[in-house]
């Protein structure tokens, strides 16, 4: 006689704050990362990832898509948050 064993697993999936600043969508990954896309954008869909932000031993590290292994580091997330508009 065999036995079946069935296990459902189910979690809650945690969302992070979305906010609007400098034309661009700044989505929290934790609590020390951000994914940035830019609003600006209209099309169709989701707006394009442009870079990603890090808090880092009180700076902030961005990585722009499209230039890899480039890591820029700024004293302050609006600044940070310049880069990537530009």
């Amino acid at each position: 006689m065999s036995a079946v064993l069935r296990v459902h697993l189910t979690w809650a999936m945690k969302t992070h704050p979305v906010f609007l600043r400098q034309g661009l969508e700044v989505a929290e990954i934790s609590d020390h990362e951000w994914r940035v896309s830019d609003a600006r954008v209209a099309e169709v869909g989701a707006p394009p990832v442009v870079g990603f932000v890090l808090q880092l031993d009180g700076m902030f590290e961005v990585t722009q898509i499209g230039r890899p292994g480039r890591r820029t580091y700024f004293r302050s997330f609006d600044a940070a948050l310049g880069e990537l508009r530009s």
